[in-house]
């Protein structure tokens, strides 16, 4: 289950260590994890073998910690370990919910963002 807290979606200051302040390229990594996340929450299925299902945990992780999103990244790093007997259909469906949950509160922290950098530009 998704538990709420008061963590950001996205960790800038993360973020920031690889990128600094230069908003071009966090729009770049943005874009590139909106991406991403399309691609592999297609190839996600709660009957998937345990292999592709680790693979796409493994990789949704990567681009989640890429954004500094790491209440994402740590729900995709507890799915990993949804296979063989500690895995339901049931467990990996919910799984599966709270991702795409915690994906779009993701995605629309990016638009915020993107909001933000609109208005600034156009203040500017």
């Amino acid at each position: 289950m998704i538990e709420t807290d008061s963590e950001p979606e996205i960790n800038f200051s993360h973020l920031k260590q690889y990128v600094g302040d230069d908003l071009d390229l966090i729009s770049e990594v943005f874009a590139l994890f909106q991406h991403q996340v399309e691609l592999w929450t297609r190839a996600l299925q709660f009957d998937a073998d345990d292999e592709n299902w680790k693979s796409v945990m493994h990789s949704l992780k990567g681009t989640a910690n890429a954004v500094g999103a790491l209440n994402l990244a740590a729900l995709c790093k507890s799915g990993e370990g949804l296979t063989g007997d500690r895995c339901t259909p049931a467990l990996r469906k919910q799984h599966i919910h709270d991702l795409n949950f915690t994906i779009d509160r993701v995605l629309i922290e990016i638009q915020r963002w993107e909001y933000r950098q609109t208005l600034a530009s156009l203040r500017s």
